[in-house]
């Protein structure tokens, strides 16, 4: 299996952080790393959108877990999104986490 370089980008007007590539447990850390600081530490509302997620772990899904713990906590809103019938969708819906399929 050939690994997908991670990547992510931030859309600073719609407050999207737009993941990509293989999130292994060697890119989990950035997965972290990536949604403390586009949502300034869970200040801000983000939108993460899975979409062009190759390879989601549980690992990876643990992050998603305490960021949304974390904006819960904050009080501000964290919400996964990924179109029907991807990976990260499959993944989401397999672990019972709400999110929006498109």
């Amino acid at each position: 299996m050939t690994e997908v370089p991670f990547s992510l980008s931030f859309d600073a007007a719609a407050g999207t952080l737009t993941i990509a590539g293989d999130v292994d447990e060697h890119n989990a850390a950035g997965l972290r790393e990536g949604i403390e600081k586009y949502s300034q530490m869970y200040s801000l509302d983000v939108v993460l959108d899975l979409t062009a997620v190759t390879f989601l772990p549980s690992t990876a899904v643990g992050v998603l877990v305490r960021a949304g713990q974390e904006f819960a906590a904050a009080g501000t809103t964290f919400e996964l999104a990924a179109a029907a019938g991807t990976i990260a969708e499959r993944v989401l819906t397999v672990c019972a986490m709400p999110h929006r399929a498109y």
